[in-house]
């Protein structure tokens, strides 16, 4: 894949990258009530305003 300044090339694509989040839990079952899920949220989207995404 090229690279063109911040803007990333494939042969059928085009992107700009700035944050790749993933979340994952090791079980399959409920293990985050509802306050769990909004503190991750907050964090999160700090994350995301720190680089500014």
């Amino acid at each position: 894949m090229a690279e063109h300044g911040d803007n990333r090339t494939g042969r059928h694509c085009v992107s700009v990258l700035h944050a790749h989040l993933v979340f994952v839990k090791k079980f399959r079952y409920p293990v985050f009530a509802g306050p769990h899920l909004e503190r991750m949220e907050r964090i999160m989207r700090d994350v995301c305003a720190d680089f500014e995404t």
